[in-house]
């Protein structure tokens, strides 16, 4: 089998092409429970991303990083907050900056307020130095109501979340659920050691209960840059039972993991259902 970042970026490039039928072939033929296995189902991802109008017209995603993989302790912790259609940090839109609280960083017992940094739209630092360990950045954009075409309208719920390890720092903090919002991404490990082939527990809850058959896809940073709509995946698989699922990396760098869940009705008259997305950030060695 050809190098596997060869084989995703091929598959990207005929998707942005305009070859959706390419996808929707794939996604039918006998290598499909093969792709599955590695968690590289690219063409069913992509299929799946295009038959949802909704999907492909909120090509936005929010979601924190550090700028570096160990941040240093003992020292205020820089956060960047990511609101793109690609998967790059570039200034937020003006109309968002009002809409995205400023990140917080949950740690044991407590949490570390931010505040912006005084350099661009998107760097956040804490207010008091951090000490060496592991935490997590939490950031959400205020719920809004958004309609796509003639269809009905949605309300959403966007949230993001960080992994920190920071002074080199490998604790369990991460792993656990932070419980903040209805729909969360949490890994059932610290991803600190993770290198690229190899894998890394997940689970999804809704409202602290297992998600069943979510998909949840995910981009490491570079493969779908700012214009491309993020329609190709770098990774795609579906929870058990268990809300639980394997995540398989193929490549070292920032990742991001998304879900996404909607439910029938709001408290909105205007909305016919409530949509949740939840999107977790990582790094992965090399």
């Amino acid at each position: 089998m050809e190098d596997k970042s060869t084989f995703l970026a091929a598959g990207a490039r005929l998707l942005r092409s305009g070859l959706p039928s390419f996808a929707a072939a794939l996604a039918g033929a006998a290598v499909y429970p093969r792709l599955h296995a590695l968690g590289l189902i690219l063409a069913a991802a992509a299929a799946a991303l295009a038959a949802s109008a909704a999907a492909a017209a909120l090509a936005h995603s929010l979601w924190l990083e550090t700028p570096e993989a160990s941040p240093p302790a003992d020292a205020p912790l820089k956060i960047n907050i990511g609101f793109n259609e690609g998967f790059e940090v570039t200034d937020v839109l003006d109309e968002a900056v009002p809409n995205i609280e400023a990140p917080i960083v949950a740690l044991e017992g407590g949490e570390a307020k931010t505040r912006l940094a005084g350099g661009r739209n998107y760097e956040y630092v804490t207010e008091e130095p951090v000490k060496a360990g592991s935490y997590v950045a939490y950031a959400e954009y205020k719920p809004f109501v958004m309609g796509h075409g003639e269809g009905p309208k949605n309300k959403y719920f966007m949230t993001g979340k960080h992994v920190i390890n920071a002074g080199g720092a490998s604790g369990d903090f991460p792993s656990r659920p932070l419980g903040k919002a209805r729909l969360e991404i949490v890994p059932l490990a610290n991803p600190s050691g993770l290198k690229a082939g190899g894998s890394l527990p997940v689970q999804v809850l809704f409202e602290g209960k297992p998600l069943h058959k979510a998909t949840v896809l995910g981009d490491f940073r570079g493969f779908n840059p700012a214009g491309s709509w993020g329609l190709a995946k770098a990774f795609y698989c579906q929870t058990d039972k268990d809300g639980k699922a394997d995540f398989l990396p193929v490549k070292g760098g920032l990742w991001i993991l998304k879900v996404r869940h909607a439910v029938a009705g709001s408290d909105d008259p205007e909305a016919a259902e409530t949509v949740h997305l939840a999107n977790l950030t990582f790094f992965v060695g090399d």
